[in-house]
């Protein structure tokens, strides 16, 4: 029942994040940590990580920002490692309730206040510091990214393509750092695994919906997946 549970929670969240280029990690921890304990949740998030940003890597024909990404993937190795710490030393709830505070102030501040990030460098490698550390913690590696990317107000596809080729690139090394750290086993990751034929069928779905999109709603959109998922990651944390 559990894995058909997971299986369910991660197909329905991988269709948004083919739409707006993420999202899964952000609505689906939650839920899963309902059943599931933390290790095993990060540890098969990261694997479904991998297999659903590199299927969009495959499909989203648009170049990447090259430098953001490489800063942010830099950054974030610095993180890494202290996520790791972080996961088995504080209780999730109180992570979730951090993580969703944080996205919910940012997403009100970029879509009512008007706020243009610049495509500075040192703006840049916080957000990967800090995407880093919430990748080998929570799964939930997006919010940092998401929050520079949108106010940076990238074309839909490069933003997509960008965000898509970072997470991907994080969900391997985190993968080795969860490894090498004992956290992902094979117990704990067969929940991501059989939930890749689910997450293929999910991401081509949210592909083809995404095409369709145009820029003003996508942004829209994309901000209100934030804004959503950042209050439940906070209400899940304190019931």
């Amino acid at each position: 029942m559990e894995v058909f549970l997971f299986v369910i929670t991660i197909t329905f969240t991988c269709v948004l994040q083919g739409i707006v280029g993420f999202g899964s990690a952000l609505v689906a921890t939650p839920l899963a940590l309902i059943f599931l304990d933390k290790e095993t949740v990060v540890s098969s998030m990261v694997i479904i990580g991998i297999a659903l940003n590199g299927f969009l890597v495959a499909r989203i024909r648009e170049p990447i920002s090259y430098r953001p990404a490489l800063l942010l993937f830099l950054a974030s190795l610095l993180g890494m490692p202290i996520g790791v710490r972080v996961l088995t030393a504080i209780p999730m709830h109180w992570m979730k309730v951090l993580v969703g505070s944080l996205v919910v102030l940012f997403t009100v501040v970029l879509r009512f206040g008007g706020l243009r990030l610049p495509q500075d460098g040192v703006l840049t490698m916080i957000a990967g510091f800090l995407s880093g550390i919430l990748s080998t913690s929570t799964s939930m590696s997006g919010p940092p990214v998401l929050i520079l990317l949108a106010g940076q107000g990238l074309p839909k596809d490069r933003f997509r393509k960008t965000l898509a080729s970072f997470f991907l690139v994080l969900g391997l090394v985190s993968a080795l750092f969860l490894i090498a750290d004992g956290v992902m086993t094979l117990g704990r990751a067969r929940y991501g695994l059989v939930s890749i034929p689910g997450v293929f069928l999910a991401a081509f779905v949210g592909d083809k919906i995404a095409a369709r999109v145009p820029q003003r709603a996508f942004r829209v959109l994309a901000l209100a997946t934030l804004f959503l998922a950042g209050m439940y990651s906070i209400v899940s944390g304190l019931t």
